[in-house]
């Protein structure tokens, strides 16, 4: 099944569809599960080839292969693991995942993932210093056959498929806090350089962005794929936003840059929070959508 996607070339993106297959929330009725997380099924498509990347995990995991079994997913078929951060709900589910598929795959993230990692959230109930990172080691995953692919810059996944890499902080109201790591035996401020996010250009020449927590700010994260791909349309962007614990000017604003992009499609996961969302509601009406667990869009040239 492995295909070294990094050297691939294929013909240019005419559609991308994302399938939820975690989320914090999951619709009243049906017999998904929902977790503090996010794992996303993508999958990209040109003319004659259709390629599926995973983006990120869960916690669990378990909850994810119950997922997929009840979309009938077939999680045999993803090309590609990509792992957004270190945090454990985004993390968690990795090796349940990888022993699923019992094939050789790449898994691409940040070396910093590695890293012990934690924070300390007093409005989200984090009241003293936790652990955050993911349970597992390097070891781990080379054992369950990740192909461990590490990088702080941005990794080609396919023609018009990358991660973003370290994203670049510009903007000034997008402020990091909460979260610690430990570096040579002591605690520092964790500015999380392990977050990125995946970014599709497609043939029309706009990009979908799909974020696992945003912690580099959504804002910061759109800019700096927009520098990469050299993009001046924006299509959708999707994921968590982590907005939960955010100031409602930090909201205010980033619904403000959201709007000026004359987004078709904004989808709020995960830690975007209540206030977030709404305040994008209003702001992007034709834009915005709320989806959970078992939920499908596509986004097409």
């Amino acid at each position: 099944m492995f295909r070294d996607l990094r050297g691939e070339k294929v013909s240019k993106i005419t559609s991308v569809g994302v399938t939820v297959l975690i989320d914090n929330t999951t619709h009243y009725e049906g017999p998904l599960l929902a977790e503090n997380g996010i794992s996303l099924l993508i999958e990209v498509k040109s003319e004659d080839t259709r390629t599926k990347i995973l983006l990120d995990t869960g916690i669990t995991g378990s909850s994810l292969i119950r997922n997929s079994e009840e979309l009938r997913v077939n999680l045999d078929e993803i090309d590609a693991i990509v792992i957004s951060h270190n945090h454990y709900d985004h993390t968690g589910g990795l090796l349940k995942v990888l022993e699923k598929i019992n094939e050789r795959l790449p898994v691409i993230m940040h070396p910093d993932v590695f890293k012990p990692k934690y924070a300390i959230l007093p409005s989200l109930g984090i009241k003293k210093l936790t652990y955050t990172g993911p349970p597992f080691k390097k070891e781990d995953v080379e054992r369950e056959g990740g192909m461990l692919v590490l990088s702080r810059e941005p990794v080609p996944i396919m023609e018009g498929v990358m991660t973003t890499g370290e994203i670049e902080r510009s903007t000034e109201f997008e402020e990091l806090r909460g979260f610690y790591v430990i570096e040579n035996g002591n605690f520092k401020q964790d500015n999380l350089p392990d977050d990125q996010a995946l970014v599709i250009k497609m043939e029309d020449g706009s990009i979908v962005v799909f974020t696992g927590c945003g912690h580099s700010g959504v804002i910061n994260t759109v800019q700096h794929a927009m520098r990469l791909t050299n993009a001046s349309k924006v299509r959708a962007v999707i994921g968590g936003f982590h907005l939960i614990d955010a100031t409602s000017d930090r909201i205010e604003r980033t619904a403000l840059e959201l709007k000026k992009l004359n987004l078709d499609i904004l989808a709020p996961m995960h830690c975007t929070g209540f206030r977030a969302k709404m305040a994008f509601a209003e702001a992007l009406p034709s834009a915005f959508k709320e989806i959970y667990c078992g939920d499908f869009l596509e986004i097409r040239c």
